[in-house]
């Protein structure tokens, strides 16, 4: 809403991200000059597998190694060894009886290094001669019917263009759109950033970037250890009552154990910053997985002569302990600080940040006890966490005289929650749970008054507030299979409570369900409603915006999928998605606060009611097999706030084109390509000859959302490059992101310097290294 945009802007953003890619671009051609490559036959596969419903162990399953035909079984544990394996990558298939086959691939052996990996095999009945439909390359969950898809730590760390950021990897999916290139927002089918909801072994983050944006979900920089992950669970649309409060996508993230057989370590430096990677056991029951990095522009300050750095830290921890064969314990713990101060800016260089006199200062602490207890059929999982983001921005005017903005504040949430998932037959599971919530939300905002483009004042925010209040949640969800498991329906409810909100309650119910015409083939369909909490801060700016009704989407979708072979899906979806309650401007009443979130400052609104409405329709058509994924994406949004009529969203970007294709040159050589296109995104024209009159920005109002940026077209390429050194394994990649340099403009503005209008452009050409030392 308020011009002033501080956390970090996209000019200082691009300057430092390409002064920290010139930092790092050589390390892989210094990897490949120095290293010498030798081979041995000692790498080994460790490995447990387990039904994926009820996370029990199978015992006896069949291991067979694809490459070699060599088989093995598992113990009593679900375990299995595979021995005398030369450092190569590697694909296994599991099978068991009564239970989908599956094949794990981009499983790479180090040396000195076992590899270790966690199977999930999913209960069926079905089997065919014409396609081994059960040797599936592709993970699914039995109770999501449409709108997902599952990505492993290999997956998502070979991407091209996503520098090995999950977030960055989840853009290049079908129903997923970006904001700029120098931010990891997820904008899924229309809506704004701030509708998603994140998951990290079952507890909330509500934020896993550095700088994020209060209010929203996105930030330039990721927070998590790729190292850490197991898999993901995306889903873009009709996903089950488990998942509440979001109203567009969920990332439910899995990180897997550290070895409780050997001690590892890993030295890593990258786009993220240079760290390490610690894993080990503690006793024969328990593991730890533990990382620590930090950016390290500030210590090249001087030689690459930059007057604003960000400085940050994250850790990253995971511990598991098996109690006994029934009860485990996992306790998981992040932290993160972000910094950055502007100083005065020097009007004669054309290249500086344009804002001056300003700080960033901002810490994150997430810790969470996860307790699974095997149950006959099921499990019972209970988890506590507390979430901690403490934040602190402020600007002075150009004199350094005087305060023009500030944003200090502390958002906390505790939550305790316990879920029950269980087959009762084979015709019938059962997945429910309960959950309540502490909230504090302590914030000192002030911004100055301001006059927005739309010619609407903006006025003077000046609020202390304190939101202390409670949170309770309760789901049941019933999955039935019928026709030998050719017909499964998920039906379920949900009820979530705001105490602090006028209108407190939201039921959302939800219903899905999946029919297998043939055994590789199959009709999906979903309907449900969802609903989101107004954010803390929308509340804490104005006394009345407790009156804030939750918003609420209601979601349809309906596709097919289809199996060509074991490894080579093909899925088609139309989905529409309407809005209602959406929170908008009284004091801008043009603006909706679907169209914000994806902004380095706060998502906040003065005086608002919720009047808004929307639609979103569009389709996903996608082709995935191993080293590859072919996508297309139509989408039309329409919102309305309380004037300017409907118009399309401020993400409604209508055609979408995704091509990421991956070839194995050698064992150790690995290539990436990556085709992104992109309809450019709506905005406003500016009437110039009332903004050079005003000396500021103003809008054609009765062009509102009319015009579209240029179309976005980007290709980037990977190179990966293995290497082993007597007991050390060596990963280095460079990427080369834009890399026909292709001037894409992100947004436009006025230039209150020049008195005209400014564009600003993604990313151009821009070289990316980085490298993973393993020992």
């Amino acid at each position: 809403m308020n011009t002033v945009q501080l956390n970090l802007t996209v000019h200082s953003i691009k300057t430092i991200m390409k002064k920290l890619a010139t930092a790092t671009v050589v390390i892989f051609f210094l990897m490949i000059a120095t290293a010498t490559f030798s081979q041995t036959e000692s790498g080994m596969i460790r490995g447990k597998v387990i039904d994926k419903e009820t996370k029990g162990p199978l015992q006896d399953a069949v291991v067979e190694l694809m490459e070699t035909k060599q088989k093995t079984g598992t113990n009593d544990k679900g375990e299995f060894i595979i021995e005398g394996l030369k450092e190569s990558s590697y694909r296994i298939k599991v099978t068991y009886i009564g239970y989908e086959t599956s094949v794990k691939t981009d499983l790479i052996i180090y040396p000195g290094r076992p590899l270790e990996t966690l199977i999930e095999l999913n209960p069926s009945s079905i089997t065919t001669e014409s396609i081994n439909v059960d040797a599936s390359y592709f993970e699914r969950n039995s109770d999501v019917n449409i709108s997902s898809i599952n990505l492993d730590y290999e997956e998502v760390r070979r991407a091209p263009g996503a520098a090995e950021d999950i977030s960055r990897m989840i853009q290049s999916i079908a129903g997923v759109s970006f904001s700029n290139d120098q931010r990891n927002d997820l904008i899924i089918r229309g809506g704004s950033p701030a509708e998603n909801l994140f998951l990290i072994d079952g507890i909330e983050v509500p934020n896993i970037n550095h700088f994020g944006s209060q209010g929203s979900t996105g930030g330039p920089i990721g927070i998590i250890n790729l190292k850490f992950l197991q898999n993901a669970d995306i889903y873009t649309g009709g996903f089950p009552v488990i998942y509440g409060n979001a109203l567009s996508g969920a990332v439910d993230i899995k990180f897997r154990e550290g070895s409780k057989k050997n001690y590892f370590n890993n030295i890593d430096m990258s786009l993220q910053g240079f760290g390490g990677q610690f894993e080990g056991r503690f006793s024969d029951k328990g593991s730890y997985l533990v990382s620590l990095r930090r950016s390290y522009l500030d210590l090249l300050k001087d030689a690459i002569r930059l007057s604003a750095v960000p400085k940050y830290w994250d850790l990253n921890f995971k511990a598991d302990y098996n109690l006994n064969k029934k009860n485990s314990l996992s306790f998981l713990g992040f932290w993160a600080t972000d910094n950055i101060e502007f100083g005065p800016r020097d009007p004669e260089d054309e290249s500086a940040n344009p804002f001056e006199n300003a700080f960033v200062d901002r810490q994150f602490y997430t810790a969470g006890l996860n307790h699974t207890y095997l149950i006959k059929n099921g499990f019972i999982r209970n988890v506590v966490s507390a979430v901690v983001t403490d934040g602190d921005t402020r600007q002075n005017n150009e004199a350094n005289t005087g305060e023009i903005y500030k944003n200090k504040y502390v958002e906390s949430e505790v939550t305790l929650k316990s879920d029950l998932s269980k087959n009762i037959s084979k015709y019938f599971s059962i997945d429910a749970g309960i959950g309540g919530k502490l909230v504090r939300s302590d914030n000192d905002l002030y911004s100055e008054q301001d006059t927005s483009a739309t010619g609407f004042i903006i006025p003077e925010v000046n609020t202390n507030s304190l939101i202390n209040s409670f949170k309770l949640s309760g789901y049941a969800n019933l999955t039935t299979r019928l026709f030998d498991d050719r017909l499964t329906v998920n039906s379920g409810i949900r009820y979530d409570y705001f105490d602090y909100i006028t209108n407190p309650g939201s039921v959302s119910p939800r219903i899905g369900m999946s029919y297998k015409i043939t055994p590789v083939t199959s009709l999906n369909a979903s309907a449900g409603i969802f609903h989101q909490n107004p954010a803390y801060i929308w509340l804490a700016t104005e006394e009345s915006n407790k009156d804030l009704d939750n918003i609420r989407a209601v979601h349809y979708i309906a596709g097919i999928d289809h199996l060509f072979s074991a490894d080579i899906r093909a899925t088609a979806e139309v989905y529409e998605k309407q809005y209602d309650n959406y929170a908008v401007s009284v004091d801008n009443p043009t603006y909706i606060l679907v169209n914000g979130g994806a902004e380095y400052g706060p998502n906040y609104v003065t005086n608002a009611v919720s009047k808004g409405t929307g639609t979103v329709r569009g389709f996903d058509l996608s082709l995935q097999c191993i080293y590859g994924i072919l996508n297309y994406s139509y989408m039309n949004s329409k919102f309305k706030a309380l004037e300017g009529g409907e118009v399309p969203g401020a993400f409604d970007q209508t055609h979408q084109l995704n091509l990421t294709i991956g070839y194995q040159v050698a064992d150790d050589w690995l290539l990436g390509l990556k085709y992104k296109f992109a309809t450019g995104k709506p905005y406003t024209p500016y009437d110039v000859a009332a903004s050079t009159a005003a000396g500021r920005g103003v809008y054609e109002m009765e062009l509102y959302n009319s015009e579209r940026t240029p179309d976005y077209m980007r290709v980037d390429l990977r190179v990966d490059k293995r290497f082993s050194l007597s007991s050390f394994g060596l990963v280095a990649y460079i990427e080369f992101q834009n890399l026909l340099n292709k001037e894409n403009v992100s947004e436009y503005y006025w230039d209150d310097d020049k008195n005209e209008v400014g564009k600003i452009l993604h990313w151009g050409f821009f070289p990316v290294g980085g490298f993973s030392l393993q020992f």
